[in-house]
């Protein structure tokens, strides 16, 4: 019984460590985005600052998400929603034909 207890453990703890370097891969991944964009001159001063204040307000939820230590469900859906968000914006700001003078 301590075993099954003690295994299950450790495949929970498994998992949020799984998630975590998912989440920061993913962040990553966006930064590296926008800093080509920006080098490429797909993205303009203007996009780039929208770009930056969406990542900033998706690190302050879940800033706050995590204060209280348990992110809840609907917390979870709000920043997924928002990093949807984050994703497009970069997204659409690379491919609107703008481009940096």
């Amino acid at each position: 019984m301590k075993k099954t207890i003690l295994l299950i453990a450790v495949l929970v703890a498994l998992i949020v460590s799984a998630q975590a370097q998912t989440h920061k891969r993913t962040l990553r991944q966006e930064r590296k985005r926008t800093a080509q964009g920006i080098r490429s001159g797909q993205i303009t001063k203007g996009e780039a600052l929208v770009i930056k204040k969406q990542a900033r307000d998706v690190r302050q939820a879940k800033g706050v998400a995590r204060a209280d230590g348990i992110v809840g469900p609907k917390e979870r859906a709000v920043i997924a929603q928002q990093k949807g968000q984050l994703n497009r914006t970069i997204s659409r700001a690379k491919h609107n034909n703008r481009t940096r003078k």
